[in-house]
This record gives structure tokens, sequence and C-alpha cells, in this order.
């Protein structure tokens, strides 16, 4: 597999460019815009002001798609001369479940659709094919959908799953379920990016763009200890052999996908979750949800774990912690207010001065009774300047720290 086009995206793009971008099936003026579209984010012209550059190929594919996708909704109309009207119609009867993907499906995601449209018509606006903006009143946050559902699994029926791969597939489960890497992230680890020890955890260094280009985080370069995974892994490399520039995962996506949902279904049988999705909906992302909740008490602050999970925000964690129904932990303590805790915490300094005078205060008194003793045994003048002494010590304990009075002996 090469180093430099994991998933094939290079490859495609360029069979697509050598075919004039495969659009046979637009109409001549939607073939042209499309085609002037294309080219122009691949050598990063006309592309938006905030994120300027050339696009990659997988960005590319998609976009062509969508184009494709649009001329299919509207194949006797030309792009640039789509209406508003005709935008938010789309948007809506998509989101509705009135206009289905071509495999005739209800689309999970319309707010990607409407970052697409966004991204053409804008386009079309900067390079004057339209000369106004027909997408600015579009919001992906109004066609929002429930929170997306996957496959969970308990942390002993993971077990479970992982015992039962077979020697290729079962270390690089364990690795997966470890480090909560993104498969996007995971296909793209090297060899070369571990650090093993004799005494400690293996150490990943997950990279955010390595020199050839290639993104390999999708937020921030990040370094975790495997603290589950290290011996797995380790033995991994040996048994096959894998020098310091081979990818860790060898095995393309889809297939480790197929894998995993014959396994859990031949384990399980096919059934709803607790997450709602379906057992065989199972994928390499389901890894980076168990491992986001098997994390989730073990890390003592929530920046940890953002980091090791490599997220910006915590909305993640409340994420899984809601949607999991994690107990309510507040106590009695949480309640105090900080003046509550103030005057607390002075109140137990005080008593805590307090113990320490009384202890010196003993002390005194048990030097000077013993030496009472000794003195009743020889001079009564030295006796009774003792005992005046004795008095008035503890006269002053007591005043000082509200103890009762014993008379001393007579």
């Amino acid at each position: 597999m090469g180093i430099n086009d994991i998933t094939k995206n290079e490859n495609e793009w360029r069979k697509l460019k050598e075919n004039n971008y495969n659009l046979k099936n637009l109409n001549q003026k939607n073939r042209s815009i499309t085609s002037d579209f294309l080219k122009d984010f691949e050598l990063g012209i006309n592309t938006p002001p905030k994120k300027r550059g050339a696009r990659k190929p997988g960005t590319l594919l998609k976009l062509r798609y969508f184009l494709v996708s649009l001329n299919r909704h509207f194949p006797k109309k030309t792009f640039i001369n789509l209406t508003k009207d005709d935008l938010h119609s789309l948007c809506e009867n998509m989101f509705q479940g009135t206009i289905k993907t071509c495999n005739g499906r209800i689309y999970k995601d319309v707010g990607e659709v409407v970052k697409n449209l966004k991204t053409f018509f804008r386009w079309a606006e900067r390079t004057s094919n339209i000369n106004e903006s027909i997408v600015e009143d579009l919001s992906a946050a109004s066609y929002k959908r429930s929170k997306p559902a996957w496959t969970y699994l308990e942390h002993a029926d993971i077990k479970k799953l992982i015992d039962s791969a077979n020697a290729t597939y079962k270390p690089l489960m364990v690795f997966l379920y470890d480090s909560g890497l993104r498969p996007e992230e995971a296909i793209r680890i090297k060899v070369s990016d571990f650090e093993f020890s004799s005494d400690g955890p293996a150490i990943l260094n997950i990279p955010e763009i390595r020199g050839s280009g290639m993104r390999v985080s999708k937020t921030f370069e990040r370094t975790i200890k495997l603290m589950n995974s290290s011996n797995q892994i380790k033995n991994y490399i040996e048994l096959n052999g894998l020098k310091s520039n081979d990818l860790l995962i060898q095995k393309r996506r889809l297939m480790f996908n197929r894998y995993l949902k014959r396994l859990a279904l031949k384990l399980f049988g096919n059934m709803k979750t607790k997450a709602r999705g379906e057992i065989k909906d199972i994928n390499m992302y389901a890894f980076r949800h168990w491992s986001s909740i098997y994390w989730l008490d073990r890390y003592k602050t929530n920046k940890d774990l953002m980091y090791r999970m490599g997220w910006k925000n915590e909305n993640k964690i409340l994420y899984y912690s809601e949607f999991l129904g994690r107990r309510d932990k507040i106590d009695d303590e949480d309640m105090l207010t900080i003046e509550d805790k103030n005057k607390y915490e002075k109140d137990i300094e005080k008593l805590e001065k307090q113990e320490i005078q009384n202890f010196e205060l003993l002390k005194k008194l048990s030097a000077i009774t013993q030496v009472l003793l000794k003195a009743a045994m020889e001079d009564e003048t030295t006796k009774e300047s003792l005992k005046k002494q004795l008095i008035r010590i503890t006269l002053e304990g007591a005043e000082t720290n509200h103890l009762q009075v014993i008379s001393p002996p007579h």
C-alpha cells in the first residue's frame, strides 16, 4: 500500500481528470462550470478568503460527486439559473425525507449539503458566473438532526469481540480501543511513530502533518501513552516484518469494516444497541466511541482526556456523559459556597492553633507538677512558690483556651 495515497483518492482523481471529470450526464453548461470550479479548487484559485489554498483529491472528489448529485435533482436547469427557492426547497425536502439519496436512503447530514451549496455558489459569485447570492439565507443549523446513532457495546462485549478476532486484526483492534484514534488518523500511523520501552508503555507520536504534506491528525499534533496495547503492537510489527516507514494498518478501511461486521454478527447477532446503532452497522469508528467512554472515568481532568482524543472543546465529553446516562456525582461538599468554604477553613485553622496551645500548656503543667511532688519532700518555701506558679499558668490557659479550672492540690 502506498504511503502517500492510502485512501486511493489520488489515483481515482487522476483517472477522472484524464476523462474530463466524467461529467457525461450533465448538460453542456453544467459540465463547463463544474470543470472550471474543480480546476480552480485544485489549483487554489478563487477559494474562500478564510480558507485559501489548493484542495486535496479527497475534497475534490466529494465536490465533484456533490455537483453530479445536484444535476440529478435539477436535470432540466443549469446551475447558474437556480434560485433561492430551488435551493431552500431542495434542502427542506432532503431533511423531511421526500428527496432521498441515489440508494434510496434518507440524507443523514443535510448540513453538509448546505455547506457544499455555499462553497459552490459563493465561488460562482466570486467568478461572476452569477450576480447575486442565493445561499445567504441557508443555515446548516436549520437542518440539524438528533445525535448520530452508532454501535454501542459494553466493555465485556468489546473484550469478547477482540479476543475472538484472528491474529491479523486482534492487535489492531486492541490498538484502536487503547489509542482512541479516528480511523482516518489510524490508517496513516507508521511504525516510526512509535517509541517502545522495556520498562513502560509505548509512546505514540501523532503528527498533524508529515513532511510530505500528508495530514495525519484531524486537529492537532499529540503524543499519547499506549497503556493497554504496547506489547501487542510491538509483537505485531516484529511478526509482520514491518519497517520504519511502513504503515501499521496494512488492511484497507473497507476490508477492516467488513471483517468487524462479520465477526460482530457472528458473536452477537443483529440488534439495536444503547446508542441506537445496530450491530450490523459496526465499523472502525466504533472503537473511538468505546475508547472515549473507557477513558472518560480514568482521566482526572477533562483537559487531559481532550488532549488524548484530539478534541478542541468539551462538548464531546458532555456528549458521551449525557448520551450514556452517567450518574450525577455531586455531593454536599460541592454545594458549599466560596464564603462557606472560607469560613470553615478559618474555623479549622483556629481550632488547630488552640490544640497546639493546649498541648504546650499541658507540657508546662506536667513539668511543674513533677517539680511540686519533688519539692513536697524537701522545701516548704519552694513548694509554695511553685503552687502559685501552677495556679497562674492554669488560670491563663483557661482564659485563653476556655478550659475548666481545677484547683491544684493543697
